[in-house]
């Protein structure tokens, strides 16, 4: 399930590192409406591995050294989900935050609107796809994490090692893994910084090839280390 999450600002600064507030939000509406799930999810420091991702969009967004100008007073939240179950208890705790006010740092958003968007079949073992929040592609060596772009040469194989981690909470054999390939078409690296560490990520058109079945699951839960905090959502082109 793709849901389109349409909130009102109260003003036009919103802080750069904005996932950290979108995460909050996802976890006040969990705790708010389903306490078992919250604690599914968000109970052991977010380390729980999740089926979703979600990307943010703004309209002509300015973008400043600590905060971002969003001049229509308006962003949008785009989730996908690949979990029937957990599908229906997000909507049900988002809808319940609806016309509610969230703070933020100097300013406050509230959430008018809630829509389900369309998803593409994928009907082949190849498809198109731009990334529509950075990939974060990690491995994680002697208590300090690393971070790879598609320029690097580990990448692809790191990536798979993240997928692994992923599919763990599925019943994909973990062989699947082995069908994955994914090559930059028109890509770039970007450094986002996120809980105050600087991550090297990638944005941009790549083609994706796999098992069918596979892509699909990364299609609706994200792609990559991270996919639940904002990271690795994709669209197919």
């Amino acid at each position: 399930m793709r849901l389109s999450l349409n909130f009102d600002l109260e003003n036009e600064h919103l802080p750069i590192q904005y996932r950290e507030r979108v995460l909050s939000f996802i976890k006040l509406s969990l705790s708010e409406y389903s306490i078992d799930y919250f604690k599914k999810f968000y109970n052991n420091k977010d380390n729980t591995i999740k089926p979703y991702t979600f990307s943010v969009f703004f309209k002509s967004p300015e973008f400043k050294e600590d905060e971002i100008i969003i001049n229509n007073k308006k962003l949008d939240i785009n989730l996908s989900i690949a979990d029937y179950e957990a599908s229906i208890i997000l909507y049900n705790a988002f809808n319940q935050q609806k016309n509610k006010k969230f703070s933020l740092n100097r300013n406050s958003w509230t959430l008018k609107n809630i829509s389900m968007l369309m998803e593409k079949k994928i009907s082949s073992n190849e498809i198109i796809i731009k990334f529509m929040s950075p990939l974060v592609v990690r491995s994680r060596q002697n208590q300090k994490d690393f971070y790879y772009s598609f320029e690097y040469k580990e990448f692809l194989d790191i990536l798979k090692i993240n997928i692994e981690e992923q599919l763990s909470i599925t019943n994909f054999p973990k062989n699947i893994v082995d069908t994955f390939c994914l090559e930059p078409i028109k890509a770039k690296k970007v450094i986002v910084k996120f809980y105050e560490k600087k991550m090297e990520t990638s944005v941009g058109i790549f083609k994706m090839s796999g098992d069918k079945e596979l892509l699909k699951y990364l299609y609706e839960a994200g792609l990559g280390s991270r996919h639940s905090a904002g990271f690795g959502m994709f669209e197919i082109v």
